[in-house]
């Protein structure tokens, strides 16, 4: 798979996973607040690969 698939594949699921972890642990929180955490995810998942090559 080509580097533009896997970001927009990783960019969904980010996104997917944050909206749906704030909404269950602070659903008081609005959607942008899941956003947020998304993108968090997305740096900590290319962090991770980063890590993983560098070794």
């Amino acid at each position: 798979m080509n580097a533009l698939l896997i970001f927009v594949v990783r960019l969904i699921l980010s996104l997917v996973f944050g909206i749906v972890l704030i909404r269950v642990f602070r659903p008081e929180w609005e959607i942008f607040h899941g956003v947020g955490a998304g993108f968090i995810l997305l740096a900590l998942s290319y962090g991770m690969v980063f890590l993983r090559k560098k070794k």
